[in-house]
């Protein structure tokens, strides 16, 4: 029979194409990485790697089997959190990390419904982007994320999610802009105009929001706003722009190609040591009827 460490050497061998590397991403000493997979494979009578210099290859038969492993592994890892979280404090302090696809007006409206159901918890509200946010959950203990959902069968790290629905996105430049008097804009006139883009955006999809030739990548969402005002287009959150445009800051672009908003998928993600937590049960059911009563 095998036990988590046989299988767990294995991935991280498997993931790491060496026994050294798979040793230190286990913090286990590499001559113990290897005896676990050579238990593996004289137990079941498989060869699982082949050595070629420093580099374990994985062999056909590894290839095989990965997934199914990988999968018992993450299963392992989230009972284990599990039975460590099973007597839990009050949450006090939480770390709402998001990216710049998530609307202000989200951010705004669920602070004040945490505030009024859950008093005794401070909500900090840091902007990350995407990549950065998974790494910080899967090592942060007080820390949860909504934003822009890209789902997989098999996500690099393990964490409860629950599909909020869609953020609209639409395309905007300053009322004096030529684009502005411009019933139908073509794709081709917005590749060949400044577009301000925020850095989140980009890092987070840069095929959907990179469109123009003379493209800007800004920031801060504020220094956007304030270069939007004088030249060149952006696509933001209508949540975000709306206030601008009733203003007569701002003016939505028809884009010919566009016909529809663009629709951004959003998500809550939570590390599973936090699920059992009632502040974080409360914070779930808040967003929840947010998104059936603002999403899409």
């Amino acid at each position: 029979m095998f036990s988590y460490e046989h299988l767990a050497a294995y991935c991280a061998t498997f993931e790491e194409g060496s026994y050294s590397k798979a040793g230190r991403k286990l913090n286990k000493e590499r001559t113990t990485v290897r005896e676990q997979i050579k238990i593996l494979e004289d137990t079941f009578n498989v060869e699982l790697f082949y050595i070629e210099g420093k580099k374990a290859i994985p062999t056909q038969e590894a290839e095989s089997l990965y997934r199914q492993a990988k999968v018992l592994v993450k299963n392992s890892q989230l009972l284990y959190e599990r039975m460590q979280d099973a007597y839990k404090k009050q949450l006090e302090v939480l770390t709402v990390y998001h990216d710049a696809l998530v609307p202000s007006s989200l951010i705004a409206e669920i602070n004040q419904l945490v505030r009024a159901q859950i008093p005794g918890m401070r909500l900090n509200w840091l902007q990350r982007n995407r990549d950065e946010v998974l790494d910080i959950l899967a090592r942060d203990t007080s820390s949860i994320a909504i934003m822009q959902s890209k789902l997989k069968s098999l996500p690099e790290h393990s964490f409860r999610y629950i599909n909020l629905g869609t953020s609209l996105h639409n395309v905007y430049c300053h009322s004096g802009h030529t684009l502005a008097n411009t019933k139908n804009v073509h794709l081709d006139e917005l590749e060949m105009t400044t577009q301000y883009l925020s850095e989140n955006h980009h890092n987070s999809n840069p095929e959907l929001f990179s469109i123009s030739t003379d493209l800007r990548l800004v920031s801060s969402t504020e220094v956007l706003l304030e270069l939007l005002q004088h030249d060149g287009w952006s696509i933001l959150s209508k949540s975000l722009a709306d206030p601008l445009v009733k203003q007569g800051v701002l003016v939505e672009i028809s884009v010919n190609e566009l016909v529809n908003s663009l629709r951004i998928p959003l998500s809550f993600y939570c590390p599973p040591r936090l699920e059992g937590f009632h502040e974080i049960q409360v914070l779930e059911e808040i967003l929840i009827h947010y998104a059936k009563a603002g999403f899409t």
